[in-house]
């Protein structure tokens, strides 16, 4: 899931969307740390061995999760934490409509295997975050953490209880930490947060609790004024991310001139933004932008114009261009026989959880940027960071997301970019080797080191 573009991820143009969220946690809740059941095929014939369970964080909440093991060499190949985007979209939906082993078929009953997945040669976790989401139960919805910091305090605890005590053999073993769209958001955010409780664990004379070893981001949101700006880069240039055939913009002259005159202004306002890290201006920034910059993009997303996530499709219905929110997958979900083999009876499941995703936007804390943490990541820590671009994205562009990791001083990047195998090198300071930018079309890739 996305959250951008006029439409910025579940909300319409004219405001925010009706709430829909999960029950409170049951008065039925297990105090124990944490359950655990080891599911079989008839849920999801996965082609290896998958668990499901939960984590109590608190007394109050408690983290749903899936781990696959790799169909591959369980013992040896990578350790994934998967988080969906948003805020508030479900570990459901990148495991069941993305990464994941299975999908769900037509009657809403029933899974098949797909041939290829993370888990051909991974072992991948799947959370329900932030907690309160999904199978993710919460006693009190105004606990839902609305920042990043309060996010990933769940997350360190649920990893440091599922590493030591629920898979006692996840000790020591270093984490990828990945997520798409929002996900950006969370992956960053949360890595530093790791790194940094951790770097003080060391200071201490204490063994680290959590090893990550990379981070992973999806068609990630970094930064919001980026985003805006690459929209006049994406409509308005001869660029064309799959042939390189194209010849003239996908929108009009007056559109593209008006658009190319907001965009100082919006990267000005960005850079603002980035500086002060100040919620409101943040806010007013991505108001300007998206007004200005994204108007005409905002405006053909509607039934039959642009679908935000794919420029090869046509939007069915906005905000989100699709019947995934409550199609097979969330029939599915809703079934009371998969209900009670992942313990769980009469839960109201969404994929989605507007009403997380709203309780973001009114903190104000969804269009601050992770540029801060992105560098200190690169300037403090051995972390190798992995960026996956598609590129018929419209709102998550490419072009985007190669000028927002250029504008990380202290680095050196060595970018594939458009299927070509022309890369370039740009310095920004103190050497740095650890961040990958890869075209997941061709399949092309190359690291700094």
């Amino acid at each position: 899931m996305r959250l951008f573009g006029g439409i910025p991820v579940f909300l319409t143009a004219g405001g925010l969307v009706s709430a829909q969220f999960q029950k409170p946690l049951s008065n039925a809740h297990d105090d124990a740390k944490f359950n655990v059941r080891e599911q079989s095929p008839d849920l999801c014939d996965a082609g290896s061995r998958y668990w499901t369970g939960t984590v109590n964080i608190t007394e109050e909440k408690s983290m749903f999760f899936w781990y696959f093991q790799s169909r591959n060499k369980p013992d040896t190949d990578p350790l994934l934490l998967w988080m969906s985007g948003g805020p508030g979209a479900t570990g459901e939906l990148g495991c069941f409509i993305g990464t994941g082993p299975c999908a769900v078929n037509p009657d809403g009953n029933s899974t098949r295997r797909l041939e290829y997945s993370w888990t051909d040669h991974a072992n991948v976790i799947y959370i329900d975050q932030p907690i309160g989401i999904g199978f993710s139960e919460i006693a009190n919805r105004d606990d839902v953490a609305v920042s990043l910091e309060e996010g990933a305090r769940d997350i360190y605890s649920f990893l440091s209880t599922l590493s030591t005590e629920v898979f006692p053999e996840f000790s020591g073993r270093p984490w990828h930490i990945t997520g798409e769209s929002m996900g950006g958001h969370y992956v960053t955010g949360y890595t530093k947060y790791i790194m940094n409780l951790e770097q003080e664990r060391a200071a201490r004379g204490l063994n680290p609790r959590i090893n990550v070893s990379s981070a992973v981001i999806v068609d990630g949101y970094i930064d919001a004024s980026y985003q805006s700006s690459g929209y006049y880069d994406f409509f308005c240039t001869n660029w064309d991310p799959v042939s390189d055939s194209r010849t003239a913009p996908l929108m009009n002259e007056t559109a593209c001139s008006e658009m190319a005159a907001a965009v100082p202004t919006c990267e000005l306002m960005g850079a603002h933004c980035r500086e002060s890290y100040n919620p409101k201006l943040c806010l007013s920034m991505m108001d300007t932008c998206e007004r200005t910059v994204g108007k005409y993009f905002t405006e053909e997303t509607r039934p039959g114009g642009w679908d935000p996530y794919d420029s090869r499709h046509s939007c069915e219905e906005p905000p989100l261009c699709s019947n995934f929110a409550h199609g097979e997958t969330w029939e599915f979900f809703n079934q009371p026989w998969v209900q009670e083999k992942l313990g769980f009876s009469g839960l109201p499941f969404e994929l989605i959880d507007f009403d997380t995703n709203n309780r973001w936007v009114k903190a104000e804390h969804l269009y601050l940027p992770v540029t801060r943490e992105l560098t200190w990541l690169l300037d403090n820590t051995d972390v190798r960071i992995l960026v996956i671009n598609g590129n018929n994205d419209i709102i998550m562009q490419v072009v985007s997301r190669t000028v927002t990791l250029f504008s990380e001083a202290n680095s050196y990047l060595l970018v594939t970019l458009l299927g070509k195998c022309d890369c370039w090198m740009r310095s920004l300071g103190k050497v740095k080797h650890n961040i990958e930018v890869k075209d997941i079309r061709t399949g092309f890739s190359n690291k700094a080191n």
